[in-house]
């Protein structure tokens, strides 16, 4: 009994610790989104708040993505819903023009 107690506490502490981590790197990720396009944004008069939005955004779309693909989704039916679902959140915090501005360059975006 005291052992299955105990492999049940580690076993919880252990899979607490795996969340906790997988969870901070998925913001370091958005963070590296955010580091290697943030000078780009800037260039294109993008503030701190809409470059990080737009970051989020991008690195949402690519877990999108990714998940669909494991999934066996088709490229090119995924592509499309997920760039009308960018477009969407894009809209939420850009003005048409900047949403312009952000296609003319979205090439750039690594």
């Amino acid at each position: 009994m005291k052992k299955l107690i105990l492999t049940l506490t580690i076993l919880i502490f252990s899979s607490a610790n795996l969340f906790s981590q997988e969870n901070k790197q998925n913001y370091q990720s958005i963070d590296h989104v955010k580091a290697l396009n943030f000078d780009l944004f800037e260039e294109i008069g993008f503030d701190k708040n809409k470059i990080k939005s737009v970051c989020r955004v991008i690195y949402s779309m690519q877990k999108k993505t990714q998940h669909m693909a494991s999934n066996g989704a088709s490229p090119i039916g995924a592509t499309e819903a997920l760039n009308e679902e960018a477009k969407y959140l894009l809209l939420k915090v850009l003005t048409q023009e900047e949403y312009k501005r952000f296609k003319a360059i979205q090439h750039k975006i690594k």
